[in-house]
């Protein structure tokens, strides 16, 4: 009897856990479409709102409306009183995207209609080989960012999101002082520039694609940095990348790309160097099989990966052990591994 209640029990619970897998992108497309709609932020600068003021600011039905905004309540994401007055709440506050680079745009790059076209063609692909992104939209992730404005600012503003959300914690256990001048390879607006040369008093160069590098001086600006602390360089990291370091960074850069791309970057990067020069991968990390699951921010590095992958050619995550290979196959050897108490990680290697 004791044996057949512990299954019972036990089976009860593994089907809670699978209804939360399997219905989990509904909580996320609530949340897309309600950050897409501009609520979050109507409610942080108006405050409480009833369903009809919030449907009539958003151009939407009220009734049809209403079945995403009280979703959102049930998850604690909006809190909802008598007479359908939803009002906003810590979790909401998170998903503003008018004051800045937040989880909101996160939300919305991952969960933008090419995002979700790439998800449907998934299986297909995983027959043809093809990346599922290619394959919904006819063009790689980034050429469609660069192609459509709204998606390239989400992009840009979502990637200055998670420097914004794992860097400081990174910074307080790497330091950067020890190097003359740090360049940071694919590095968005510069966020994460910004931070090393304000911290480490040290120089700065960041080197992006001309179209994510015109947005750069007036961020950098907006951050406080003086405009001879940071060299703004534009340019194909395929074809060259520029002298002036001592230290390269990379933050998630390298899972973009797979191993023979990788190897091309890294190459590229090792003729940049001095011979005492330094290369430091931030990166989120999947574990290997005896490695906890679940970073300290709570992201699942080896499920996000597979995000990664569906976006972009041969991209992924990978483990340190793998990184290790792909480095020393490019005359680079490890020097040390830095944690954090987030997903981001620091990988220090040197020139063999």
């Amino acid at each position: 009897m004791t044996t057949t209640l512990n299954n019972n029990v036990s089976s009860v619970e593994a089907k809670k856990k699978l209804f939360g897998m399997v219905l989990a992108f509904i909580q996320s497309q609530c949340i897309y479409t309600a950050t897409r709609l501009g609520i979050f932020n109507l409610l942080h600068t108006e405050g409480a709102q009833s369903l009809e003021q919030i449907a009539q600011q958003t151009n939407t039905h009220p009734e049809r409306l209403y079945f995403i905004l009280r979703a959102l309540a049930h998850l604690d994401v909006l809190q909802e009183s008598q007479e359908r007055v939803f009002a906003p709440t810590e979790l909401s506050e998170l998903l503003v995207t008018d004051k800045g680079p937040s989880i909101g745009h996160f939300a919305m790059h991952l969960l933008e209609p090419a995002q979700w076209d790439a998800w449907k063609v998934l299986e297909e692909a995983l027959h043809t080989g093809e990346v599922p992104f290619e394959r919904a939209n006819g063009k790689g992730v980034y050429e469609f960012c660069q192609d459509n404005d709204w998606s390239g600012e989400v992009f840009i503003n979502a990637m200055s999101f998670l420097t914004d959300h794992a860097v400081d914690a990174l910074l307080d256990v790497y330091d950067f002082s020890r190097f003359n001048t740090v360049m940071d390879v694919g590095g968005g607006q510069g966020g994460l520039i910004a931070r090393i040369v304000k911290r480490f008093d040290c120089k700065g160069i960041l080197f992006e694609v001309p179209y994510v590098a015109e947005t750069a001086p007036a961020y950098l600006l907006q951050q406080g940095v003086e405009r001879d602390a940071v060299k703004i360089v534009a340019g194909d990291v395929f074809k060259e990348v520029p002298t002036g370091a001592d230290a390269i960074v990379m933050k998630y850069f390298i899972s973009a790309w797979n191993d023979e791309d990788a190897m091309k970057i890294l190459h590229n990067c090792k003729k940049a160097l001095p011979p005492h020069g330094r290369i430091v991968l931030l990166q989120a990390f999947v574990p290997d099989l005896d490695e906890p699951k679940v970073a300290p921010d709570g992201i699942m590095p080896g499920v996000f990966a597979v995000q990664v992958n569906v976006a972009v050619p041969g991209g992924g995550w990978r483990t340190k052990k793998h990184f290790q290979k792909l480095f020393e196959q490019c005359g680079f050897q490890l020097e040390k591994v830095v944690d954090s108490q987030t997903n981001l990680s620091a990988m220090e290697f040197s020139l063999i």
